[in-house]
């Protein structure tokens, strides 16, 4: 029974997943993303290509066209078959992020010079190195590495999977959509609430029976496991942990709604800060969250959690 709930909850994330890449990026007015060049008077939009059934971009690094699958739901990599080790590249333990988990791997860390897509540069960027031909192998085609959520945002990236685009600036905002993301976000302010009160009960009723949670210590489960690894982590220290969340980005594909966000929890005894994705979404007029997956920010790898 638990492996076919496991699988239940495996066919659902990825089907959103599928499903919000090919919707428009919400970026808050008051917060918009860094960028090292920018030019977006005119919406500028960027083909994508197919390996098999996967979106592909062209980009350029150091004026040499590579292929970077487009993953919304990864962090950035380099295919070691690509980009071979030089005496500035050093090993390390990485953790390699996907909507399946978070893995550790032995990985390259390389300095890139400089990554253009479109008319935008980003520069001395350091990205890890694994290899990618299983992938590469799976789609039948040329994997140079993998564009994930980190580099989009920081280039300001909407995916349209179904105009097979990547496009630069602003979407227009939809009403229906805006409204479907201020619904969510009112539904999920008694789940924080529950949080900094150390509220287990409320906070049992903010996940979905198949919830995946992904921390920087593990995956967990059900609701029932990521409701005990909280409250043994962090409901039972002595003063409270209090959690405070900064919203990048959102997306919403009728009633699922996408957020990336930082976040920190401090306490007296502890404080924590990193990065996370969320997905939220609408069953019997009741918002639940199925699927979050956090990492910490590098300087707190040794925190406390």
């Amino acid at each position: 029974m638990k492996r076919a709930s496991c699988r239940r909850a495996s066919h659902r994330l990825a089907a959103m997943t599928c499903a919000l890449l090919a919707s428009p990026l919400r970026t808050p007015a008051q917060n918009p993303p860094q960028h090292e060049s920018t030019n977006h008077a005119i919406t500028q939009e960027v083909p994508l290509q197919q390996c098999d059934r996967l979106p592909v971009v062209t980009v350029r690094v150091a004026n040499t066209e590579k292929s970077f699958l487009v993953d919304t739901a990864a962090t950035s990599l380099l295919n070691t078959k690509s980009f071979p080790f030089d005496a500035a590249s050093r090993q390390k333990q990485v953790a390699i992020s996907s909507w399946t988990g978070t893995s550790a791997a032995e990985a390259r860390e390389i300095v890139v010079p400089e990554l253009t897509l479109g008319d935008q540069t980003l520069r001395n960027l350091r990205i890890a190195a694994v290899d990618l031909s299983a992938i590469a192998r799976a789609c039948g085609g040329r994997i140079d590495g993998i564009l994930g959520v980190d580099l989009i945002e920081r280039m300001g990236i909407t995916i349209d999977l179904k105009k097979r685009v990547a496009r630069f600036g602003a979407p227009q905002a939809d009403p229906a959509v805006q409204t479907t993301i201020s619904e969510m976000e009112a539904a999920m302010h008694r789940c924080s609430e529950a949080f900094n009160k150390g509220d287990s009960t409320t906070l049992a009723e903010c996940f979905d029976r198949d919830l995946v949670l992904n921390t920087p210590l593990g995956q967990y489960r059900g609701r029932e496991n990521a409701v005990e690894y909280i409250s043994e982590h962090f409901f039972t220290l002595a003063d409270r942990v209090q959690l405070s969340m900064k919203i990048h980005d959102q997306r919403a594909v009728g009633e699922v709604v996408w957020t990336a966000y930082d976040y920190a929890m401090d306490s007296r005894e502890i404080h924590l800060a990193g990065r996370g994705m969320m997905v939220c979404h609408k069953e019997q007029d009741r918002w639940t969250i199925l699927s979050m997956h956090e990492t910490l920010k590098p300087s707190d790898g040794a925190s406390k959690q």
